[in-house]
Parts: structure tokens; sequence; C-alpha cells
């Protein structure tokens, strides 16, 4: 089995892929191409899509494949566009998978209307016409062959290499972001059932109670029975080694393989806290113009969230300067 060569990718990054599954199979045949899936890489071992569970997010360590064939790695050739694209692609997390728009890019001359749902190559392309680069005629309807071709990307060669046992099993062991999506699709399904509205988003919702603030209580109540705000006490159980430099520093790998992971760790935990903090502060802002508990509650999670995360700094930093 191979698996991602981290260092080799960067944010921004377009990875189209191809498994052996009958879907993935059928897409190839319908597009003439090699590849069935796009995925945008947003850094620190992240990165976000869209399939049949909808726009969410996953680490790329959780990849695996079959042949060295089965994936190409495209980058944009200015960089300069890539953070935007990042900051559209986490806004759409949430969005429903559609089947039927992403059928009709069989029909590239298609003039109705377009329905508020993703699917993956429609969710990079919209990603970087966001950030105001048009890397297919048609973002709203592409496909991965139309990305893979784009004169706005080139490949980026040997970003795969075989996977450890120990790669393996993290692969194949259970993932605290697949219940992130579930418990993200139970909250808009939810609130979508209450209000009668399509709302598809983290971002549809804000903007919502905003305009809807008879319903704050309401939300914010649905919100919290979901559980979404304890999500993270079970990444604390599952990977404690995380936010414990000793613990880390305990585990059976090499030493070099210790220090390369915690580079990568940091990296990644450093992001996390300028885009946590940042949404602190927007929220922090709403919550000063409107008088709203849902906003409230959401600082609450990201001031939790910042104080982990910069535990999760001072862990990767101690392994580092230890190993």
């Amino acid at each position: 089995m191979y698996i991602f060569e981290m260092e080799k990718l960067q944010a921004g990054d377009i990875i189209l892929t191809a498994q052996t599954g009958f879907i993935s199979k059928t897409v190839r045949l319908s597009t003439l191409s090699k590849f069935s899936h796009a995925i945008l890489y947003v850094g620190g071992g992240s990165f976000i899509h869209s399939d049949i569970q909808g726009v969410h997010s996953n680490n790329i360590q959780r990849l695996l494949f079959e042949e060295k064939n089965h994936v190409e790695v495209r980058r944009i050739v200015d960089a300069s566009y890539v953070a935007n694209a990042i900051m559209f692609a986490r806004s759409q997390i949430g969005i429903s998978y559609s089947v039927q728009e992403a059928v009709r890019t069989k029909y590239p001359l298609y003039k109705g209307k377009k329905l508020n749902r993703q699917f993956c190559s429609r969710l990079v392309a919209q990603s970087f016409e966001y950030a105001g680069i048009k890397l297919v005629s048609n973002p709203d309807y592409c496909t991965p062959k139309e990305l893979q071709k784009s004169p706005l990307v080139n490949m980026v060669a040997g970003c795969l290499r075989v996977a450890e046992d120990h790669e393996i099993e993290f692969s194949n062991s259970y993932s605290p972001l697949q219940r992130q999506t579930e418990v993200t699709n139970a909250i808009l399904e939810a609130v979508r059932e209450l209000t009668g509205q399509d709302i598809q988003s983290f971002d549809d919702l804000d903007q919502f109670v905003i305009k809807n603030p008879v319903y704050d209580q309401r939300i914010t109540d649905i919100v919290k029975s979901s559980g979404y705000l304890i999500m993270f006490d079970y990444e604390l159980t599952q990977n404690p080694w995380r936010y414990d430099g000793e613990i880390f520093l305990a585990l059976n790998f090499e030493s070099s393989y210790k220090r390369e992971r915690a580079q990568l760790e940091l990296e990644s935990a450093v992001n996390q806290v300028k885009r946590y903090s940042h949404n602190y502060q927007m929220c922090q802002n709403i919550r000063g113009r409107f008088s709203l508990r849902y906003f409230e509650m959401k600082m609450e999670l990201y001031k939790k969230l910042i104080i982990q995360m910069n535990k999760r700094i001072d862990a990767m930093r101690y392994v580092i300067a230890n190993t």
C-alpha cells in the first residue's frame, strides 16, 4: 500500500484519485478519465473534499492507495490564491453531496438552475474561482479530468511512498473526524427540519441566526445536545501524545520519525490556532452587535480549542527539542 509523503505536499494542492470500487470505475468511464475524485489539501496533514457524506475534512494519512498510478497531485502555478481558496472550502463544510449535479458535468452547455449542493470537482474549482482564479471553463460543472488538464496547474511528482505497518493500522482505525462529520450533518439536518430552510453549512446557519433571532435558543440547544461542543474531548482521549511531549517521546518509534511527525503536528497546530482565533474574533464581533446565545456558545468553544492547540504547540516543541 502507498501513502502520501506529507513533506512533498503544499497547502492548495489538488489531489486526483482513482479507486477500484464500482462508483469510481463508473465515473472514470463516463468522463474518459484516469481519475474519479478531486481533493483539496489544506495543509497540516488535512484535506477537504465532497463525497457521499457531503463536504468534510479528514487526515491525509488516512488515505491509502493500492497503486501509485491511482493518484496524481497538481499544484496551482500562483500560490497567492491558495489562502482564499482554502477559506472558501472550509466555508462549504456540511453542504450536501448531489449525484444529480455531478451527473450534469456530462452536459457542459447545461443552463438550468444550479442547486446549493456540492460534488468533488465543483468544490475544488469553486474554491479557486472564489479566490480569483478560474481553473476550468465552468467551475460549477467540471470533472476531475478538467482540473487535471488545466493550464494553470502543474503536476507534482514523487508524492507517494510505501506505507509502514503502523501507518496502515492508523489509516484503518476509527477517525474522530468521522464522528465530527456525522455530528455536523445531524445538526444541519435538525436545523433544516426546525426552520424549513435549506441551511447547508455553518456559514448558512450563522447568517440565519443573525436574521432570525427568534430561533437563537432552539438552535443553540440543538448544537449543545448533538455533542458537537465536546467532540474534542474524544480527540484528547484517543491521542494524548499530541498534547503531552513526554507521552509522545515514549512512543515506540525512531527518533527521526518522531521529530519529523512533531514538526508536521506543530505546523498543523499553529495554523489551527490562527484559524480558531480568527473565528473567535468574528463571533465576538457579532456577539457585540447582537445579543445571541448561539455566538456566545461558539466563542466558548473556540476559546477551549485555542487553549488545547497551544498545549499541542508546547508538546511538539518539547519533542523537537529532545529528539
